[in-house]
């Protein structure tokens, strides 16, 4: 059985139909990449994963449990929402830290809001422990506008891994960073994939989704154009469309 199961999602925005009966599956322990042009629709079917966009059709389900369908108003009450998020952990392109808060107390406080005190100093372990992961113990105390970008998505991505999410989501985690800083986030990444965390994962790296994906969804229009192996989708595309674009990566 697989973890997730994504059948038939659909999104409009008024007029404009972004995603078209988008489908796929995932198993525990692999990681999706999911590649295309601005405005493929990647970004959006991770916020519908994510609960942060409703979809206007489909259905998900997380360990054989359909935790959303959209002809089903019972799998979309606010507070239901709120508690399917949890399966989802999602790292944004802009880091989103709260900037009043040191890198221990972003990665922490998600998990103290929902908890009572007496559990507060093991939120605090956990939470210097994935900072120490990412290569950040000794900057635990330092506030966000005292790293460095790389050091800020670092710290993002413990936030997320500190929910303990069945499926962790990152868009594009790498666009805000510059070239010499793209490294050591894509390096996480890297480990996470090798100690089988179940990722999706949206990017522009291609060589790095090659490598280290073991699916890659090839989007275009709102569509899925091709998936399958990451090899094969990356080096030996079946579709012309998705030719055209991996072509136009290369000479870029």
């Amino acid at each position: 059985m697989s973890l997730l199961e994504v059948k038939g999602i659909e999104k409009r925005f008024g007029d404009t139909e972004v995603l078209k009966d988008i489908s796929f599956s995932l198993e525990e322990g692999k990681a999706l990449a999911i590649i295309g042009s601005s405005g493929s629709g990647k970004t959006t079917l991770l916020r519908c994963l994510n609960f942060l966009e409703k979809p206007d059709a489909g259905t998900i389900s997380v360990r054989g449990k359909c935790i959303f369908d959209a002809a089903d108003p019972a799998t979309q009450r606010e507070n239901e929402v709120r508690q399917k998020r949890l399966h989802f952990g999602l790292v944004f392109q802009s880091f989103n830290l709260f900037p009043q808060y040191t890198a221990l107390e972003n990665v922490t406080l998600a998990g103290k809001l929902r908890q009572d005190k007496s559990q507060w100093s093991a939120i605090e372990r956990q939470g210097m422990e994935l900072l120490e992961r990412m290569g950040l113990g000794d900057r635990s105390g330092h506030y966000p506008h005292q790293l460095s970008g790389g050091q800020q998505q670092r710290v993002a991505i413990a936030r997320a891994l500190a929910l303990q999410p069945d499926v962790l989501c990152f868009d594009e985690p790498t666009s805000a960073l510059d070239p010499e800083l793209t490294g050591e986030v894509l390096k996480v990444i890297r480990s996470l994939a090798e100690q089988d965390t179940t990722m999706i994962i949206v990017t522009h790296e291609m060589a790095f989704a090659r490598d280290v994906a073991d699916e890659v969804i090839f989007m275009d229009g709102g569509v899925i154009v091709e998936q399958g192996s990451a090899k094969e989708v990356i080096e030996h595309p079946a579709q012309e469309r998705t030719r055209q674009f991996l072509a136009r990566y290369a000479e870029s």
